[in-house]
């Protein structure tokens, strides 16, 4: 469901103990970003697989779906019961963090046939570019200089439109995750060859939570799910890159 202000007084709002066989976990998710969030079908990566980690903790994950920017407020205000997508340097009192549970990858994306020469963020500088809605927030200082110097620059909430902008040749370049751009190029006809361009660092991202036996769980399902072979079988099916590199990210493996 996506959360509406009249839904706020129906949503758990107690801080939660964890115990085996508990109740339902609310959990705070962002809004639809296919492969990793399908809203229409309840599904997606992050979806599954945050899923059968609550799962794993013995609980039943419910899931409202709001805007990222709002996940972290709402959990301060004892709305729900973890708030998901939470960056490394995240430190806000009196929340708990698990180890990251997801990677996201950005890159740069053009079309082969256009030839462009994309080695540095500078190279950007003189292009059309289409980035997802807070880049500028997102991908670093460098990057957000050059956003706020160029005319040629735009954000956009709707990702699809990023991936025909650049096939219709609207743009010269788009900003994205690299999963969020092949489930939508795969779907364009005719096809045509891209150029993926690695200039951004991946970023990781946790769970916070109000209860550290929630938070701690959280952990102990992931350190067990990670040696499943359901683990990586749900990547196969989204066609998700390489998430391996979490587990270094978590100091307790």
């Amino acid at each position: 469901m996506v959360v509406r202000p009249w839904l706020f007084a129906l949503i758990l709002c107690c801080t939660p103990v964890f115990s085996a066989g508990a109740q339902a976990l609310q959990v705070l998710v962002g809004m639809n970003k296919p492969p990793y969030i399908q809203i229409e079908t309840a599904d997606g990566y992050e979806i599954e697989l945050l899923r059968a980690l609550v799962g794993r903790m013995g609980a039943k994950a419910e899931f409202t779906h709001v805007p990222n920017k709002r996940i972290q407020s709402l959990l301060q205000q004892n709305i729900g019961d973890m708030a998901t997508l939470q960056p490394l340097k995240a430190a806000e009192p009196g929340l708990f963090y698990s180890c990251p549970y997801i990677r996201y990858q950005n890159v740069v994306v053009s079309l082969e046939m256009q030839q462009l020469t994309i080695n540095q963020l500078a190279d950007l500088k003189n292009l059309s570019v289409l980035a997802f809605q807070n880049a500028t927030a997102v991908l670093g200082e460098e990057f957000r200089a050059l956003a706020q110097q160029s005319f040629k620059y735009r954000e956009t909430v709707e990702q699809r439109t990023q991936v025909e902008s650049l096939h219709k040749l609207r743009v010269q370049a788009v900003v994205m995750d690299i999963n969020i751009f092949y489930y939508h190029h795969d779907k364009i006809e005719p096809p045509q060859e891209v150029q993926v361009h690695a200039l951004f660092p991946a970023s990781y991202y946790r769970v916070a939570f109000r209860d550290k036996k929630l938070a701690d769980a959280f952990n102990q399902a992931m350190l067990q799910f990670w040696q499943s072979p359901e683990y990586q079988q749900l990547q196969q099916r989204y066609l998700i890159s390489d998430q391996s590199s979490l587990q270094a990210q978590c100091p307790t493996t």
